[in-house]
């Protein structure tokens, strides 16, 4: 299992919808590097 993991501890996602966004970027990436990742993006 592969999974996205997005944190905005800051103010870089400003909604919702960004957060979601970085998340989803995350969860790619984690599949292109292989299976069975969790990567994290502080967006």
């Amino acid at each position: 299992m592969s999974a996205g993991v997005a944190s905005s501890p800051g103010v870089l996602a400003k909604t919702a919808a960004e957060l979601l966004l970085f998340a989803d970027e995350a969860l790619y990436e984690a599949k292109r590097r292989g299976r069975n990742r969790v990567l994290l993006d502080v967006g």
